[in-house]
């Protein structure tokens, strides 16, 4: 339910912790989805609200492609904040996919790419037949400009 407010009400999106908000993610896709899955924070996290509206959204279209097309039985978010560095990744042991057999009409990965690129960060999808899929991005605020 509070997902579905969050949706409703996307400011709250940059009020809520970024470690709050994932914690709900998985959460949420793991009563849907029927498999656990597992939420682990290593170190804290405060990022400029753009960069968590961005980190939230894509660990959200990576987690709706592992519901929708995977076939896993377990996912994972991992994020990791040291300093002004904030790595998140979502992983699950699905049936993998070829990236070069993905289609142009499906936006999910190119969606998230754009989510990353408006905000500095790097993405990367790895993934293989039976191995799963792993989805990193990773932002830094060593490329931001300072406002004055």
């Amino acid at each position: 339910m509070r997902m579905l407010l969050l949706e409703l009400r996307p400011a709250t999106l940059a009020e809520v912790g970024l470690v709050d908000l994932l914690r709900q993610l998985a959460d949420a896709t793991a009563g849907r989805s029927g498999f656990p899955v597992s939420f682990s924070v290593d170190g804290q996290c405060t990022v400029p609200a753009d960069v968590q509206v961005a980190l939230y959204r894509v660990a959200q279209e990576a987690l709706n492609n592992v519901v929708k097309h995977s076939g896993a039985s377990q996912a994972e978010i991992r994020l990791l904040c040291h300093g002004n560095l904030a790595d998140l990744t979502i992983s699950d042991n699905g049936s993998g996919f070829d990236r070069k057999s993905v289609s142009p009409e499906h936006l999910g990965l190119r969606i998230m790419q754009e989510r990353a690129e408006a905000v500095g960060a790097a993405l990367k999808v790895v993934s293989s037949k039976r191995r799963g899929t792993k989805v990193a991005v990773v932002w830094s605020d060593a490329g931001r400009k300072e406002t004055t």
